[in-house]
C-alpha cells in the first residue's frame, strides 16, 4: 500500500523545480547571445598579433667611395717680393718642402730641383756654374761683390739692399742651342729693407763662356 507524502514536502519540491528552471534559462542565454563588448566569432584578435615593432631610424649612407669629401689643404704659395732686385722671378714646383724649414731643408729642395730639372751639363761644369751664379746672385740682392763684374753691374749702390741672403738651391743648364751659353735657375732666402724674411723665392741668372772663363750676361 502506497504510503502518502507529509503536506510540508510539496512546498519543498516547488521550489526545487523553479530552481531547476531558473538555472537552465540562464545557461541557455549565456551560450546563445554573446555579451555586449565580446569579439566577433572567427575574426583575428588583436592580442594574438601585435603590431611590428617600429623600424630602426636609417643611418646616412657613407661615401661612394667610402672616402673623407674634406677638401685636402693646399700647400703655402711662393712668391718673390714685390721690387725684388732679380727680374724673371718663377714658381718652385708646387711638391716643394713647406716654407719655414730653414737651412735644413734646403737639401730637400736641392733634391727636388734635381728629380723635375735635372741638368743637361757635365758635373764639373754645372758644379763651377752653380758655384759662380751663388756668388753673382748674393752680389745682386746684397751689393757685396759687385766690383768683380764690372761690365755686369752698375757703380751705383744697391738702394734697398738684402740681407741674410741664402741660395737654398741651384740647378745648371745649357741655355738656347749654343754649348757656350748657360742658365743657372736658384731659390734663395733673404730679409729685405724691412727686415721681411721670406725663403723659397725663385731667379736665375744667365752666363756666356768667354774665353775659357763664364760671365754674367742680361
Amino acid at each position: 500500500m502506497t504510503r502518502p507524502h507529509p503536506s510540508h514536502a510539496r512546498p519543498l519540491l516547488l521550489g526545487l523545480a523553479l530552481l531547476l528552471a531558473g538555472t537552465a534559462v540562464l545557461l541557455h542565454s549565456g551560450t546563445t547571445a554573446p555579451r555586449p563588448g565580446s569579439a566577433r566569432a572567427g575574426a583575428p584578435s588583436a592580442a594574438a598579433h601585435p603590431a611590428p615593432p617600429a623600424a630602426p631610424a636609417s643611418r646616412p649612407a657613407p661615401h661612394a667611395d667610402g672616402q673623407s669629401t674634406a677638401t685636402p689643404r693646399d700647400r703655402p704659395t711662393q712668391t718673390g717680393p714685390a721690387g725684388s732686385p732679380a727680374a724673371d722671378l718663377d714658381q718652385v714646383p708646387g711638391d716643394q718642402p713647406v716654407s719655414g724649414d730653414g737651412p735644413a731643408g734646403d737639401y730637400a729642395i736641392q733634391q727636388l730641383l734635381d728629380r723635375t730639372t735635372p741638368t743637361d751639363l757635365p758635373p764639373a761644369t754645372a758644379r763651377r756654374l752653380t758655384e759662380l751664379a751663388t756668388r753673382i746672385w748674393t752680389a745682386e740682392t746684397t751689393g757685396t761683390g759687385r766690383t768683380q763684374w764690372p761690365g755686369y753691374f752698375t757703380p751705383d749702390p744697391l738702394r734697398a739692399p738684402y740681407h741674410d741672403v741664402r741660395v737654398q738651391a741651384a740647378v745648371a743648364h745649357q741655355h738656347g742651342r749654343s754649348a757656350g751659353c748657360a742658365e743657372v735657375r736658384l731659390v734663395w732666402a733673404g730679409a729685405d729693407a724691412a727686415g721681411e724674411f721670406r725663403d723659397g723665392r725663385t731667379a736665375r741668372v744667365l752666363l756666356e763662356l768667354h774665353h775659357n772663363e763664364w760671365r754674367p750676361i742680361r
